[in-house]
């Protein structure tokens, strides 16, 4: 009985080395402590807070020019724009329908209210 206990075990244990290393090969592992873990969220939150002008691409390689319809998200999922606008007595007057993905540098199309389609 102890002969088939310990067989269980192996195969336990064969199965459990199979699966882990399916799993480390489809996915990247990082292990992290809490002093880690709290300094990284403290960057990630200081980096958001940063200076605006730091929200660009860093190249412009995937850009492309999807100008025509207008649209709320980027093709790289992006949904920050650089917007060139107009101020009139602190409030925005006009804005340009040219605008610039964050993320990637493409050109797109702003939307207007008058795009609107669910009205």
């Amino acid at each position: 009985m102890k002969w088939l206990n310990r067989l269980a075990a192996l195969l336990f244990g064969l199965i459990s080395v199979g699966v882990a290393r399916t799993f480390l090969e489809k996915y990247e592992v990082i292990v992290l402590d809490k002093d880690q873990l709290n300094n990284q969220d403290g960057d990630e939150e200081e980096e958001e807070m940063g200076d605006i002008i730091h929200l660009r691409p860093q190249n412009y390689d995937h850009a492309m020019d999807v100008r025509g319809t207008p649209t709320h998200i980027c093709p790289c999922g992006c949904n920050i724009f650089n917007v060139k606008a107009i101020f009139d007595d602190y409030e925005l007057a006009t804005y340009f329908l040219d605008m610039e993905c964050a993320n990637c540098g493409s050109l797109a199309t702003a939307p207007t209210p008058v795009d609107r389609t669910d009205i």
